[in-house]
């Protein structure tokens, strides 16, 4: 349970950081009150787990990632799209992979902020 609490400070300690924005498509994130975020952001409630918001390990704690700066803060949809993949890419080229599929408005958090899904 202490390394709950402890992945929560650093989770919560990165959003602040990032301005409650994903580390990797830069949408808004929610930690608390899924239906305020829904109401904000013109988002049906069941679309709201995409941008809930989780901490991401850049570097896997299975491949020698420390706690303290490997944390970063990153919408659950990006977080689990990253780890989905047989061979996940690390942490740069995946945020350089969403950055241009959001330039080219083919992400699904950017997508449903626009109101296109």
């Amino acid at each position: 349970m202490a390394n709950n609490h402890k992945l929560r400070r650093f989770r919560k300690v990165a959003m602040r950081r990032q301005k409650h924005r994903c580390h990797y498509c830069d949408a808004p994130m929610w930690t608390r009150r899924p239906e305020l975020f829904a109401e904000q952001h013109g988002l049906r409630l069941e679309d709201t787990a995409h941008f809930q918001c989780t901490a991401e390990h850049m570097l896997a704690r299975r491949d020698g990632g420390e706690e303290v700066r490997n944390i970063v803060a990153a919408c659950r949809y990006c977080n689990i799209t990253r780890h989905e993949a047989e061979e996940p890419m690390a942490a740069d080229a995946y945020r350089a992979h969403v950055q241009a599929h959001v330039a080219d408005a083919r992400w699904l958090t950017v997508a449903l902020l626009r109101g296109a899904a």
